[in-house]
């Protein structure tokens, strides 16, 4: 006897196949093996590989082979590689069952660190027993030279130039000449340049310009540079530039009395707690002078400030008291110091007291 036609719960979408049954001479039923889903699989003809030995700055091209060993078409939904220093050229989206495919990828080794290392690519498809399958590869990046010093600052007056020379000291037996230099993002500019020891030692000077404004920001110095061999690859070593504001304050922004500073207010034996803000003025073209420090958003009277000159025209110190613990959990204000800068003459800080014991 056959049975035919077996439903699928009530408002399931699950696809059920018919399923033949027979009879013996003993009046049991047995069923017949239900007919298989077709499934795509996943494969990688080589699930890792060895790239040897790059120069760091060395850009080179390299496939994965990805192979459908499934009777479905095989869909690759994403590929993910571990890091920055990999780019995807090209990739397959949907596989043939019993079709091989390539994927096409660019290592870029200026980003990598020196020494070996492993990195990895993610192929995310609809294979259902292995959605997330991964290609390993290992390589070891050689580094040609070191700097002097590092890291590479530039460190000064934003109204003032800054200049640091820099030397570049070959670390292997490849040699190699520096073919040109430049600041990748313009913050800089190459100032001089020196050739100390033919293919082991070179010199060059990096200057930045004044600044409008106080600021720090990070600029790759890129290195054109050719081994014996011929290789040529470009090389970045970050500069660090610091366009320093005059007047400084500490702390810069924030000034804060925690639970940890008013709970001693809560006892006995602790009239008052006191936290400070310093200014110093490193110009040494200018004298400094702290005209007067103001309190805005607080009750009056909740704090006591006092101007202090350590060095005149140069240090000053705030002393901000407080000797009252409030019922209100959080006071938040404004601490102003007003000097005689005349780029920004209102120093804000923004000030915040903390109770809520009571």
């Amino acid at each position: 006897a056959m049975v035919m036609g077996l439903l699928a719960p009530t408002g399931s979408s699950a696809f059920v196949t018919s399923v033949a049954t027979t009879t013996s001479d003993t009046g049991c039923v047995s069923a017949a093996p239900s007919e298989r889903l077709e499934t795509p699989v996943i494969a990688l003809v080589e699930s890792e590989a060895d790239y040897g030995e790059l120069l760091q700055g060395e850009v080179i091209e390299r496939e994965i082979q990805i192979r459908n060993d499934g009777d479905a078409d095989l869909n690759i939904w994403r590929v993910s590689p571990s890091c920055g220093c990999t780019n995807i050229i090209e990739k397959p989206s949907l596989i043939r069952p019993g079709e091989t495919a390539i994927l096409r990828m660019e290592i870029d080794s200026k980003k990598i660190k020196p020494g070996s290392t492993r990195k990895g690519v993610t192929f995310e498809s609809d294979d259902p027993v292995q959605p997330r399958l991964r290609f390993i590869f290992t390589m070891n990046i050689i580094n040609l030279f070191r700097t002097e010093p590092k890291p590479i600052r530039l460190i000064g007056l934003m109204s003032d130039s800054k200049s640091q020379r820099v030397r570049l000291i070959a670390v292997t037996d490849l040699g190699f000449d520096v073919l040109g230099a430049r600041s990748r993002n313009g913050h800089f500019e190459i100032t001089d340049f020196i050739n100390i020891e033919e293919d082991r030692m070179y010199e060059v000077e990096v200057t930045a310009g004044p600044s409008l404004s106080p600021h720090s920001i990070k600029d790759p110095l890129d290195l054109m540079i050719q081994v014996k061999d011929g290789r040529q690859v470009v090389v970045g070593r970050y500069v660090e530039i610091e366009h320093l504001d005059p007047i400084q304050v500490s702390p810069p922004r924030v000034l804060q009395f925690g639970n940890k500073d008013t709970d001693p207010l809560l006892g006995d034996g602790v009239p008052v707690v006191t936290k400070q803000v310093h200014i110093q003025n490193i110009d040494p073209d200018f004298t400094l002078e702290v005209k007067e420090v103001l309190l805005e958003g607080f009750p009056e009277g909740l704090l006591e400030t006092e101007l202090q000159e350590v060095v005149p025209g140069r240090i000053f110190r705030v002393s901000i008291s407080l000797d009252e613990y409030r019922k209100e959990v959080l006071l938040r204000g404004k601490l102003i110091i007003v000097t005689n800068d005349p780029r920004e003459p209102k120093r804000e800080l923004q000030l915040a007291v903390k109770f809520g014991r009571l």
